[in-house]
């Protein structure tokens, strides 16, 4: 009897339908609440003569998450930009400390900040650091939209 690989396809395939009911059944909603499945675009920074670095004169935070040492165990720093000079940084944050002075930047009205991962830094304080811009920064994901027939004539 000859045997033959070209029905090996029907093997991977049953291999992944069954790892797909695995994850289906673990990420069921049934009597629990939803699984938030977080998404994070990396954007591809190419160097062209084409490309213009921007020139605003804008305030922005830049929360930077570093690779934890023996001298230095907290992993997270706030840094501030006006435009692209860095105008000042805090000491290493704890996540405590982290959270409360990010609800000191939210309640002056700032922008919440851009998460900047050093190449060698942890992946859970990377994801921790999301997370609490996240739990700050709640209803920046929320929309109210009005319909036309609801708003007063007198404000147009």
């Amino acid at each position: 009897m000859k045997s033959k690989d070209t029905n090996i396809w029907l093997f991977s395939f049953a291999d992944l339908a069954f790892l797909l009911l695995i994850a289906f059944t673990q990420a069921s909603t049934i009597g629990k609440t939803p699984v938030n499945i977080g998404e994070m675009k990396i954007p591809k920074v190419v160097d062209s003569p084409d490309i213009a670095s921007l020139n605003q004169q804008k305030e922005s935070y830049q929360l930077r998450v570093h690779r934890p040492s023996q001298d230095k165990p907290n992993p997270f720093q706030i840094v501030l930009f006006i435009g692209t000079e860095e105008i000042s940084s805090s000491e290493r944050l704890t996540a405590v400390k982290l959270k409360s002075r990010l609800y000191g930047i939210k309640f002056e009205g700032k922008q919440r900040p851009i998460v900047v991962p050093d190449e060698f830094s942890l992946s859970k304080d990377m994801l921790m650091a999301m997370s609490i811009i996240e739990k700050v920064w709640a209803e920046a994901n929320w929309v109210t939209v009005n319909r036309a027939s609801d708003i007063d004539e007198t404000l147009k």
